[in-house]
Formats: structure tokens, sequence, C-alpha cells
């Protein structure tokens, strides 16, 4: 406001300057509060929703749990899908698939299991999530018979921590292929990124291993 009176000496002056200032540019001042407040009004009922709506989220996925908990082994996935459908694009959306993806392994629906993750990995956003999204759909591949795609999913894994676990399953993958070398050199690694806290089973995959090398090795050839 100050440039705008600044050149006129008397009040007279002054006040026309701000009367001219104002109508050619009071409308555009006007509609931009009343944007700014509608805006401000917006983003805060906006807020409003989404945290309503994680809280009806939560309390559903809560009680989605609670009812399929309470069935034991008798639990019906299709309770835990319909949750899944419902809450879409949620955060316990993705929380729902992974434990529909969980169980449907224990039942051994492996092709609703892959087809959760595999749902998972184009919808995720958390990132600390995919490591184990594509780890769990990997040992699915496996059982499924797909080793190459299996491959493929555990070359996704590049994070520290899930390295040991990759690893193990590569070398299982490499196994059911029939290729011993680089099954020893996946279970090694594995063990490798274990750094001492070794899986027992990872262990015993890998002495087993090692027996079986050195029998065969050991194994005289036979001429014809």
């Amino acid at each position: 406001m100050v440039d705008i009176i600044e050149g006129y000496e008397t009040e007279e002056q002054q006040v026309d300057a701000i009367k001219q200032w104002w109508k050619d540019n009071g409308n555009t001042l006007v509609i931009g509060a009343v944007v700014g407040l509608a805006g401000l009004w917006g983003w805060r009922f906006y807020n409003d929703s989404v945290i309503e709506g994680q809280e009806k989220a939560s309390q559903a996925y809560n009680n989605m749990l609670v009812t399929f908990e309470a069935q034991g082994s008798e639990a019906d996935l299709d309770k835990i899908q319909t949750f899944v459908t419902e809450h879409s694009g949620s955060n316990y959306a993705i929380l729902a698939s992974l434990l529909l993806a969980k169980e449907a392994v224990v039942k051994k629906d492996f092709k609703l299991a892959k087809t959760q993750l595999v749902q998972l990995q184009g919808q995720n956003s958390y990132a600390p999530l995919n490591p184990l999204i594509n780890l769990r759909l990997a040992r699915v591949e496996v059982e499924l018979g797909q080793l190459t795609e299996a491959l493929s999913t555990l070359a996704l894994i590049s994070e520290v921590g899930f390295i040991a676990k990759a690893e193990q399953v590569k070398g299982t993958v490499y196994l059911k292929q029939g290729d011993v070398n680089n099954a020893r050199i996946a279970f090694q690694s594995a063990i490798d990124a274990s750094k001492g806290r070794i899986d027992p089973i990872l262990q015993l995959q890998f002495d087993d291993l090692a027996v079986a090398i050195d029998t065969e090795a050991a194994e005289p050839v036979l001429g014809n």
C-alpha cells in the first residue's frame, strides 16, 4: 500500500490513488480472498474426511480381524476379500491383502495368494513393504512351480535386511532346477548375509547340499 501512495503529496491525492487502485484491483483481491478461504476450508474438510475415513477403515479392519480369528480353522477368506474390495486404496486394504495372501498359503490356495501379492506389487506405495511382498510372492511362485518367475521376483529385492531370506529362497529354486553349483553359492550368500544369525533351516539346507556334493564327488565312475 505504501508504494501506491508514494508520489502523491496531499491526503486527497493519496485517498484518490487508493480508491483508483481498489477500483482496479479490488475485485481480484476479493476473489482471491474467497478462493483462499475456500481452499483453507476445503483442505480442513479434506483432512477431516481423510481422518474420519481412516478411523472407519481401522474399526472395520479390527472388526474383520476379530471375526476372522474367532472362526479359527473354519475362517472364511471371502470376508477378507470383501474388506479389501470395499476399502481399496487404504493402508488397511494393504494389510488385509497381506493377511489374505498369508491365509491362502495356509490353505494351499497358492493361486489366490499370488493374485493378492501381484496386486499388492502394483498398489503398495509404502516402500519398506516392497521386499516383504516380493519375498512372499517368490515363495508362492516356487510352490506353483514358476521357478523362472520366482528368480525374477527375487531379483527385485535389494534391501539388506531381506538379502539372507531372498538368497535362501534362490538356493531352493536352483536346487529344484537341478543347478547344484548356483544353489550352493546362493545358500552361502544367505549365510554370509545372516551375519551370525543363521536360520537353522538354512544351515541344514547348506549342510545337506554339501554332503550331497561330497557324496557325488566320492562315488566311483563305473566303466562300461
